[in-house]
């Protein structure tokens, strides 16, 4: 087995890594015309090094979430994530690996879906999937009353969006229950009461309704991807974010989440977007059935190593 050395990556070697990074891009882009791979390095990261030759690179940066905030229902508190890796070699990807680990934090690294390499040699495995769905309606025949939200609807949405996050628990470990969930998603709904506009990143709620109860909702919002930017995940343009699909467990297999979502993507249509996308757990049983059958297709894929 080939051993590796790891250091600081230099001036000296922009260029060999800008030249594998691009040479990367282009055949991953090949397979997937929808994802953009970036082509140059910033500067610093770790190269592995043989007999003078740079085998590999990787950039390492450590991001820390505060106690409180809600994404500490998805992320854990400190997380490594690799950025601009590129590397021919499993062995030299593990000797990067190993020296960009913090201790006590977790490693991460997203990676386009159509590729899968096996990055469960290094300590990680798929624990979401960053999906893209096309422009356009989607079909709904199921007679069900969706409306969009108001005021009064508050405490069903948050029961429901805590009902959805509460479902995961028993499938992943990749989500959970924080205290900091409800007051962020309560903030949202403020903001949506309030009339803030979802060009400027608000929410919007649309619920469907039997016998005068909410029982399934939808929270989508607009977000844009500039064009040029190398740290986007989508091609330029704008898109409708699915933030959280919930459906009170007695209604689901029904076809009411389909008719949120139909709800919302008709919504969104109206600013013009360029395609809908979400996350989903690998765990979820039912979104891995779900969201390909409404047209959501995987394009990238977190991997994750938690400690």
């Amino acid at each position: 087995m080939t051993r590796y050395a790891v250091r600081p990556a230099t001036a000296a070697d922009s260029a060999a890594i800008d030249t594998q990074l691009s040479r990367q891009a282009d055949r991953l882009e090949a397979l997937d015309r929808r994802v953009r791979m970036p082509r140059s390095a910033a500067p610093g990261g770790l190269v592995a090094v043989d007999a003078g030759a740079i085998a590999g690179h990787l950039r390492p940066l450590l991001v820390e979430i505060t106690a409180g905030d809600e994404l500490l229902s998805f992320s854990f508190p400190r997380t490594v994530h690799w950025q601009e890796v590129v590397t021919a070699d499993p062995v030299a990807l593990a000797a990067l690996a190993a020296a960009s680990r913090v201790h006590g934090a977790a490693d991460a690294l997203l990676w386009p879906a159509v590729a899968g390499p096996a990055f469960g040699e290094v300590g990680l495995e798929p624990s979401f999937v960053f999906a893209l769905r096309p422009p356009g309606p989607l079909p709904c025949k199921t007679p069900v009353a969706v409306r969009r939200a108001w005021p009064a609807d508050t405490e069903s949405l948050v029961a429901l969006h805590e009902a959805e996050v509460a479902f995961h628990e028993p499938h992943t470990p990749y989500i959970r229950r924080v205290p900091g969930l409800e007051p962020a998603y309560r903030a949202r709904l403020q903001r949506a009461w309030a009339g803030a506009d979802p060009v400027e990143g608000a929410s919007v709620i649309h619920v469907a309704e039997i016998g005068g109860r909410v029982v399934a909702m939808c929270e989508s919002m607009l977000q844009a991807s500039p064009a040029g930017s190398a740290a986007s995940r989508l091609p330029a343009g704008r898109y409708g974010f699915l933030n959280s699909v919930s459906v009170a467990a007695a209604h689901r297999g029904a076809g009411i989440g389909r008719a949120v979502v139909a709800a919302a993507i008709a919504n969104l249509a109206l600013y013009g977007v360029d395609g809908y996308t979400l996350w989903l757990a690998t765990g979820n049983p039912l979104a891995r059935r779900v969201w390909p059958a409404l047209g959501f297709r995987a394009l990238w894929t977190r991997f994750e190593r938690r400690p």
